[in-house]
């Protein structure tokens, strides 16, 4: 066996550790991203469909995707958090992080952006860059609702820095000691189960597909 195949198969392996890791965080800290996602397609197409008579190139998949995207980016924000949590390439860390804190997570910051954009376009004469604004605020705003239902959102920073939610403002789902790859699922699934968010999550989903397929 040569070296360069060993050398090849500890990356593939240390690749998989770093994967798990970081599903483990997101986890820690749902709505989990298929919930996300199927909420952005719902209120995307809802709302290119009320805006057909006004922007007759709604059909144009990209205003769609562009939905899609804004409904799941504000947590890319999770790879620093990880990376500030628990670090990369086994740096030993262990810290609480809370990536909901970020200004990535602050809906007014990307109402302003979106805003913004809208008046660009609306200057250029651009009904392109108008619909990507409108998809955009929707998008980024239908995952911080859904964020609102656990842990919260800092919805009037930067006004204020305080968390606003359905229920539970600030806390978090117990924490999971278990290292093994399937314990850890068996017992981040016994306790997502039993939370309302989860039945929230999968009736969405069920929606969403519906929606799609009919």
């Amino acid at each position: 066996m040569s070296l360069r195949y060993v050398y090849f198969k500890k990356i593939i392996l240390r690749s998989k550790i770093q994967l798990f890791y970081i599903l483990s965080f997101k986890f820690y800290f749902f709505m989990l991203p298929t919930g996300h996602f199927a909420a952005g397609y719902l209120t995307s197409t809802f709302t290119l469909s009320s805006l057909i008579n006004l922007y007759p190139a709604v059909n144009d998949p990209k205003f769609l995707a562009l939905g899609l995207f804004a409904s799941v980016a504000p947590d890319l924000d999770e790879f620093y958090a990880f990376y500030v949590a628990k670090g990369f390439w086994f740096k030993k860390k262990d810290k609480a992080i809370i990536h909901r804190n970020y200004l990535s997570h602050a809906p007014l910051l990307h109402l302003f952006v979106g805003l913004a954009s809208f008046v660009v376009g609306l200057v250029a004469n651009s009904s392109d860059l108008q619909l990507y604004a409108i998809l955009y605020i929707v998008g980024t705003w239908t995952h911080f609702f859904f964020d609102s239902f656990f842990y919260g959102v800092k919805w009037l920073w930067p006004f204020s820095n305080n968390l606003y939610a359905f229920r539970k403002p600030g806390e978090d789902m117990a924490k999971i000691e278990a290292s093994g790859f399937f314990s850890y699922w068996i017992g981040f699934l016994k306790l997502y189960v039993r939370d309302l968010v989860f039945y929230l999550e999968a009736l969405v989903i069920v929606v969403a597909v519906s929606a799609y397929l009919y």
